[in-house]
C-alpha cells in the first residue's frame, strides 16, 4: 500500500478532491507525527472530557453557535449513527431523506426504526436536489426528521422552513451537513443549518476544511436533546483510542483560520475569479453548473466551493476525468455519467486553480467537434428512489442473507445498501426490492434469503 501511494504521489496530480487540506503544508504543524500520543496524564479523555478536549469542544461550539459540540474521530458516519440512535427508538416516527448516506441506513437498522422516506426533488440532469419543506406538512407528532444539506453536489435545502415544520409538531431535526463545515467562515457560502433551526448537525471537517481524514464534529443546538443518551451512542460507535494527531492538527488549523480571516478572503476571491473564468457565455462540451439551479427542484442555495461540471456530449464523464488526470494531472473528486465534481477548499493554491481552469479550457477545445447539447436530455436518468419497500432496515438484520451476482439481483430484496462511492447515497436501501434496469454498481450484492 505504501509503495502504491508513493507511486501515485510521484505523478504530481493536483487534488480537487477530499480531504480539504489538499496536502498543503501550510495547515500542518511541524513534527506532526510527534502529536500521535495517547491518553496520558493531562491529555484528557475523549468520552469523558474534563480538560483540553472539553475546552477545545467548547471553543468549537462557541464559533459555530452550538450549545455543545463533540469531536468525531470516526468521521461523520459515526455522528450520523449516534445522532439518529440518540433520539430514536422502534416507536419513534422517523422521516429520512431518501438520498441519505449509507450511514443513515445503518443507523436506522440499529435503532429498529421503520422510516418514511422523504423523496428529494430530482434535477433535469438526474441529480438529487433539495427536500421541499411542504413534504413535511403532515408529519406525525414528535417525529425525527433527517435531511442531507448540502448534498454531495452542493445543493442546499430550505432548512429554516423545514425546521419550522418539524418543530411545530414537537419533532427533532437532524441535518447531515457533512459537506458544509466551511459555511460559517465566510458569507459567500450558504448559512449553516445550525443557524437555520436544526437541532443536531453533523459536519465533516476533513471534507471541506484543511483537516486530516476522518475528523468531524457533531453539534447540538436543540434544547430537548438528551445529551447523556447521545454521549452513550458516541462512545458506542467511536474508538476509545482517539488520534491526538488528528485532534491536534484540527486545533492548529482552526486557530490559524480564526486568527487570520484573510486566508478565507483570499480563497473566496480566487474562487469567484475561477467560477467566472469557467463560465463562458457560449455552451461548451464541459460546462459549469451555477446559480441557475437555485429556486427550483427544492434547491434553496448552492455551495460555491463545489465545482459541478456537466458533460454536454455523448461521452462518459469518467473518460473525460481520466484525460484530466493522465494528460493534465488534475484529479477530480467524482466523475459519473455526465457530471464531474471538483472540490475546492481554503487550502487550494493559485497554481491549482490555474491548472484546473487551463485543463478544462484545453479539453473544451479538444472536444469542441463532439459537442451535442441534446445529449444531456437524452442521457439524464431520473433517480428511482420510490422502490418497493418490503422490510425495514431493522428487519433485514434479523434475516439470513446470501451474496449473489449483480445480474441475478432484480426482484430480490436488498440486504445491504446498494450505492456508488462516492458519495455513498443509496440507490437501493436495505429491505427494498431491487428493480430491473439499474446500472451495474457492483459485481456481487447481498440479498435476503
Amino acid at each position: 500500500m505504501y509503495n502504491y501511494i508513493q507511486d501515485y504521489l510521484q505523478k504530481g496530480n493536483y487534488p480537487f478532491h477530499m480531504p480539504g487540506h489538499k496536502r498543503n503544508p501550510m495547515f500542518f504543524p511541524q513534527g506532526l507525527f510527534a502529536l500521535d500520543i495517547t491518553e496520558i496524564a493531562g491529555m484528557d479523555v475523549l468520552h469523558n472530557p474534563k480538560g483540553i478536549i472539553r475546552d477545545f469542544q467548547e471553543v468549537i461550539a462557541d464559533f459555530y453557535g452550538a450549545h455543545e459540540s463533540f469531536l468525531l474521530v470516526n468521521g461523520s458516519s459515526a455522528g450520523v449513527v449516534a445522532a439518529i440512535n440518540a433520539v430514536t427508538d422502534k416507536d419513534t416516527p422517523v422521516y429520512a431523506a431518501r438520498n441519505g448516506h449509507s450511514s443513515m441506513y445503518h443507523a436506522l437498522a440499529l435503532a429498529g426504526a421503520a422510516p418514511v422516506y422523504l423523496l428529494p426533488e430530482t434535477t433535469p440532469d438526474g441529480l438529487s436536489g433539495g427536500i421541499v419543506p411542504e413534504s413535511l406538512d403532515n408529519i406525525a407528532k414528535g417525529a425525527v426528521v433527517f435531511v442531507v444539506s448540502p448534498t454531495y453536489e452542493g445543493f442546499v435545502s430550505d432548512i429554516k422552513e423545514i425546521a419550522a415544520r418539524v418543530h411545530s409538531q414537537g419533532g427533532v431535526l437532524i441535518v447531515d451537513e457533512a459537506h458544509g463545515a466551511h459555511f460559517k467562515f465566510h458569507d459567500a457560502f450558504p448559512v449553516s443549518a445550525l443557524d437555520m433551526g436544526a437541532d443536531i448537525v453533523v459536519q465533516s471537517f476533513h471534507k471541506t476544511l484543511p483537516a486530516l481524514g476522518q475528523m468531524a464534529v457533531l453539534h447540538v443546538k436543540g434544547a430537548g436533546i438528551d445529551t447523556a443518551r447521545l454521549r452513550f451512542f458516541l462512545r458506542t460507535v467511536q474508538t476509545t483510542s482517539p488520534s491526538y494527531m488528528m485532534m491536534g492538527q484540527l486545533d492548529y488549523m482552526l486557530k490559524m483560520l480564526w486568527k487570520r480571516p484573510e486566508i478565507f478572503e483570499t480563497y473566496v476571491k480566487r474562487l469567484k475569479e475561477l467560477r467566472r473564468a469557467l463560465s463562458p457565455s457560449s455552451v461548451q462540451a464541459i460546462s459549469l453548473v451555477g446559480r441557475e439551479t437555485v429556486g427550483s427542484h427544492g434547491i434553496f442555495d448552492i455551495d460555491a466551493s463545489k465545482l459541478l461540471f456537466r458533460i454536454n456530449m455523448y461521452q462518459d464523464a469518467s473518460e473525460i476525468s481520466l484525460m484530466l488526470s493522465e494528460i493534465y494531472h488534475v484529479e477530480l473528486e467524482m466523475a459519473r455519467c455526465f457530471h464531474m465534481l471538483a472540490m475546492t477548499s481554503v487550502a487550494d493554491t493559485d497554481d491549482g486553480f490555474q491548472r484546473l481552469w487551463g485543463s478544462i479550457g484545453a479539453l473544451n477545445i479538444r472536444l469542441e467537434s463532439q459537442l451535442d447539447v441534446v445529449a444531456t436530455a437524452a442521457k439524464a436518468s431520473k433517480l428511482a428512489y420510490a422502490h418497493d419497500v418490503v422490510m425495514t432496515p431493522a428487519d433485514v438484520l434479523r434475516h439470513k442473507s446470501e451474496q449473489i451476482p449483480w445480474e441475478n439481483a432484480p426482484g430480490r430484496i436488498a440486504a445491504e445498501v446498494v450505492a456508488a462511492y462516492p458519495p455513498g447515497v443509496a440507490v437501493v436501501a436495505p429491505g427494498e426490492r431491487i428493480p430491473d434496469g439499474l446500472p451495474k454498481l457492483m459485481e456481487f450484492v447481498r440479498v435476503v434469503v
